[in-house]
């Protein structure tokens, strides 16, 4: 599946692509930049292949360097490029049918000639954004399970009933070799999950996941194994995917769309109060098309920022692909340039072409005249002679009654009988339906401070044996309201908080000092060494002593 030789690699050149998209990046050590993106085919379909292509400079990038492509009724997409603490290179890609996410590791990506580890399975579904490390040393990879409606021509061959929709996280605590599925967040309207997980400042963990209304938020408060209700962030946005992550300098960095009418005026953001607010702004792009965008930040403080214009895919000629840009663009910054909303560094640019497709080569046939025209569901359904095609739709999307108070029957009535009037179903109007039918009751976002009361205490009494009833007793409030609201929020019981920032204690304490493990158990609340060792292993598959060995610092 992996392919790295410059031979095999020439049928993937850009001659031979007639669109491409959905682009990421890194920065190494000596600075030579990777691109990924995928393509292949004239859509997202069966056939699509990702890629890396490379630029020991801001320009002057390669044709490619490595490629995931399955032979047969396979697609390799979404591809993720990350590089490591320890400055190993991941390329990351994801494979239909099967949903699986697959990884290959080049430990010097700064030798002249590129060596990749053989390719390994992380986890079930679709990853879409680079990991995160916290502070504590885990990696947390995240990757969801689509809804069934998106991709379900791909997917049906592959689902089995543990298959629930959610964004997930994955933990590895040794540097990748083996890992963790953790808890997922369910978020209300979602659309394709790319969600990302960023650190807050006081150790609870957030994720935002792209929604038909923007972005939603979630938080968990035990390290990614349960997640709080969804919830609208009010950050906007076209529904497309965003980038969010923290800066060396503390302050978080968003590129999202803003005051947009589609997908234009991609905008880098700047935070300096944690993510509460966002006060300054660098537009980055504001033509239309314009979306995807992928961040890294380099030693010298510039942040390398790559996103695509006008893919190319979805077009119904060669000559019509050939009017869209299809073009994978760069931008670099630093803080300064975003804070004065211009370009005030030396070396900063915008709008940097890094990889344009042209016209394809002479001795390639026209995609369009010899592609398989692979059908959405709409398609598929009208083609299977189903008699009832609505109950079909139906038994994929059911509707809760008990929450449709303010679901439009009258409308998605008058959308079915227009569909079985007709006497040749109609293809875009199925979909308009399919659409229609999903729950969408509104939702009031509701601050709980008892929340952040018990986080609090359990901070400052994080060595001493206390119960839930001493916590009620000191913030004055019914203890069975307050394991209620708790778990209501957090998605985790007081008690399961309590452990985890033990153990995150532990985790910092680990690779942060010299202490002894009898000390370090001591100081964290386990008491002795033996108990903290047996609790310590269960819950990251290594000894302690093994995970300061890989993460100390």
């Amino acid at each position: 599946m992996l392919i790295t030789d410059r031979k095999e690699l020439e049928r993937f050149d850009s001659c031979h692509r007639i669109w491409q998209g959905i682009p990421g990046i890194v920065r190494t050590k000596k600075g030579r930049t990777f691109v990924s993106f995928y393509s292949g085919d004239v859509k997202e379909t069966y056939g699509n292949y990702a890629l890396v292509i490379k630029s020991d400079s801001d320009n002057n990038f390669s044709e490619p360097v490595a490629a995931a492509f399955k032979t047969g009724k396979y697609r390799c997409f979404d591809p993720v490029l990350w590089i490591d603490p320890l400055g190993h290179l991941w390329f990351i890609w994801n494979v239909m049918p099967g949903e699986q996410v697959m990884a290959a590791i080049c430990d010097d990506p700064d030798a002249e000639a590129l060596v990749w580890g053989e390719e390994f399975l992380i986890g079930r579904g679709i990853m879409m954004n680079k990991p995160v490390v916290l502070s504590s040393g885990e990696w947390l990879f995240p990757i969801a399970i689509w809804k069934l409606d998106i991709y379900h021509e791909f997917r049906a061959s592959a689902l089995t009933e543990d298959d629930i929709a959610g964004s997930y996280v994955y933990k590895t605590s040794d540097n990748g070799k083996t890992f963790i599925k953790l808890g997922g967040a369910d978020m209300r309207d979602r659309s394709f999950d790319e969600h990302m997980v960023i650190e807050l400042e006081n150790g609870v963990l957030m994720m935002l996941v792209r929604t038909n209304y923007g972005i939603g938020r979630c938080f968990s408060y035990d390290r990614g194994k349960n997640w709080s209700v969804g919830e609208n962030s009010r950050l906007g946005g076209p529904c497309s995917r965003f980038f969010i992550s923290r800066l060396k300098s503390g302050r978080i960095l968003l590129i999202n769309h803003v005051n947009f009418t589609k997908r234009n005026n991609l905008t880098a953001l700047l935070s300096d109060d944690d993510g509460k607010t966002f006060p300054y702004s660098l537009l980055l792009d504001e033509r239309a098309q314009v979306s995807y965008p992928d961040a890294v930040e380099s030693d010298d403080g510039y942040i390398y920022i790559v996103y695509d214009r006008e893919r190319g895919c979805y077009k119904k000629s060669v000559e019509e692909a050939y009017a869209s840009a299809r073009e994978i663009l760069t931008a670099k910054i630093t803080e300064d340039d975003i804070i004065n909303g211009s370009l005030v560094s030396e070396k900063g640019f915008l709008k940097n072409v890094v990889c344009k497709l042209e016209r394809l080569s002479d001795k390639d046939p026209d995609p369009y005249a010899v592609c398989i025209d692979n059908k959405d569901l709409a398609e598929e359904l009208i083609k299977s002679g189903e008699t009832d095609i609505v109950s079909k739709i139906f038994e994929l999307y059911p509707i809760d009654c008990r929450e449709s108070g303010e679901f439009d029957h009258k409308k998605l009535d008058t959308l079915i009988n227009r569909f079985n009037e007709t006497d040749k179903k109609d293809a875009e109007l199925l979909v308009n339906i399919i659409d229609f039918i999903k729950r969408a009751p509104k939702r009031t976002d509701v601050e709980y401070p008892i929340v952040d009361k018990v986080k609090s205490y359990i901070d400052e009494h994080l060595c001493e044996d206390f119960s839930v009833s001493d916590i009620a007793q000191s913030i004055n409030v019914s203890v069975y309201y307050l394991s209620h609201l708790f778990k209501s929020v957090t998605g985790t019981t007081v008690i399961e908080y309590r452990n985890e920032a033990r153990l995150t204690k532990a985790k910092l304490m680990l690779i942060n000092t010299d202490e002894a493990i009898g000390n370090i158990a001591e100081s964290s609340g386990f008491g002795g060494s033996a108990y903290f060792t047996e609790i310590f292993t269960r819950s990251e598959k290594i000894p302690p002593t093994e995970y300061r060995r890989l993460n100390k610092r």
